[in-house]
């Protein structure tokens, strides 16, 4: 009954030490795999050229100033519109212009925007204009018709403008204005297009 006892303890010890053996060296197939992502962003970036568009002095009623100036887009992304943003100061030199505003009688033209092929764009005093926000490079119908680019501005290209300041003639003396100055600035803000799915 020993001999019995021992062999069985035997067995049962070998079958134990079989098991912890073939459970440590169980083996399975296995794969990893790793993906990098990077993010770029992409640059907004709108310049005016000239930066400074018009610098008057000596005007008197009934002058007119021409002149051209370009917007561009320096970055990587395309711009869908550019508002136009305006502010300005006067100077009442002598303190008499009353009820009178200059910003009445300066009247800002947007001739041409030759890219668009759009004529005229705005024709607006400039107290008017500083509550407006044109968008100064869209198609319209007139483009459309002629072929113009479409509406906004490319990475990498530009929009070329020509404006008109004209210091309006009333037909009656304007004494008040004499030595008054006129700080003009126009602000061109560009925003980027809406978000896509990539």
């Amino acid at each position: 009954m020993n001999v019995k006892k021992t062999l069985g303890l035997g067995v049962v010890s070998a079958a134990l030490g079989l098991t912890l053996v073939g459970g440590g060296t169980f083996a399975y197939f296995s794969s990893t795999s790793t993906s990098s992502a990077s993010f770029n962003n992409g640059t907004l970036s709108l310049q005016s050229d000239p930066s400074v568009i018009v610098n008057l002095s000596n005007l008197k009623p009934g002058d007119t100033v021409l002149r051209d100036f370009k917007l561009k887009n320096d970055g990587t992304l395309n711009i869908p519109k550019v508002v136009l943003r305006t502010s300005s100061a006067i100077t009442d030199a002598q303190g008499d212009n009353g009820s009178h505003n200059f910003k009445d009688d300066i009247i800002v033209t947007f001739l041409v925007n030759k890219d668009k092929k759009e004529s005229p764009l705005l024709v607006i005093s400039l107290a008017d204009l500083e509550q407006e926000s044109p968008d100064l490079v869209a198609r319209g119908i007139v483009g459309a018709i002629l072929g113009g680019e479409k509406s906004g501005i490319k990475a990498g290209t530009s929009d070329n403008l020509t404006i008109q300041f004209a210091f309006k003639e009333t037909l009656q003396p304007q004494n008040y204005y004499q030595g008054d100055t006129l700080a003009l600035t126009l602000n061109f803000e560009a925003n980027q297009e809406k978000g896509s799915l990539k």
